[in-house]
C-alpha cells in the first residue's frame, strides 16, 4: 500500500508544479518568443484589446511585460527556473523507473507532455542536454500511439507555424539565464 501512495504523491507533485508555476511560465516563454512578432504587428489597442480579455489581471501583466521586451522581460528569469525545475524533476524521477509516477504511464506523464513539446516547439529542448533521462522519456511518451494521436496527428501546419524559426533563437537568452542561475 505504501507504494501505490508514493506513486499518487508523485503524481500529484508533479502537477502541482505543472499547476503553480510551470503554466503560467510556459505563457510567458511562449508569448516572448514565438507570439511575440504575430502581437508586435498589431496596434497598441489591438494588442490591448487581446490582453484585457484575459481573466487574470497578472496574467494580462506577464503577457504585456513580455511582448514588450521579449526574452528580456523580467518575468522571463523565473519562467526558465520553473521549467529548470520541472526538467531536473522528470530527471530524477525516471532515475527510478520509466515514467514519471513509477512503473507505469499517469496522470503526470500526461500532465508534463504538453509542456515539454512546448519546449521542443520553441526550440529549447537543448535544456535537457545535461539530461539524458528527460531525453530517453521525452522519447518513450512521444512514441506512445495516444500521445501521436492526441497530439501530433491533430497538429496542424497552422497551430507550428508561430515556432517556426523563431528570431531571435531563444536558447542563447535561455543559456544564459540557466547559467546565472
Amino acid at each position: 500500500m505504501a507504494v501505490c501512495a508514493d506513486r499518487r504523491g508523485k503524481v500529484r507533485l508533479f502537477n502541482k508544479l505543472i499547476d503553480e508555476y510551470v503554466h503560467n511560465s510556459c505563457t510567458i516563454l511562449t508569448f516572448a518568443t514565438a507570439f511575440r512578432p504575430g502581437l508586435i504587428r498589431l496596434s497598441p489597442e489591438e494588442r490591448e484589446a487581446g490582453f484585457s480579455k484575459s481573466p487574470s489581471k497578472k496574467r494580462s501583466e506577464y503577457r504585456r511585460d513580455v511582448v514588450a521586451h521579449g526574452l528580456d522581460s523580467g518575468f522571463v528569469k523565473e519562467a526558465v527556473e520553473h521549467h529548470e525545475k520541472l526538467v531536473t524533476s522528470i530527471e530524477d524521477a525516471v532515475h527510478t523507473a520509466p515514467y514519471l509516477g513509477g512503473d507505469a504511464y499517469s496522470l503526470a506523464d500526461v500532465a508534463v507532455i504538453p509542456y515539454i513539446l512546448r519546449l521542443e516547439l520553441l526550440g529549447l529542448s537543448r535544456m535537457w542536454d545535461r539530461h539524458p533521462g528527460v531525453a530517453s522519456w521525452w522519447e518513450r511518451v512521444r512514441r506512445r500511439p495516444s500521445t501521436e494521436e492526441a497530439i501530433f496527428e491533430r497538429m496542424t501546419d497552422a497551430d507550428a507555424a508561430p515556432f517556426k524559426n523563431p528570431q531571435p533563437d531563444p536558447w542563447a537568452k535561455v543559456r544564459e539565464l540557466l547559467n546565472a542561475a
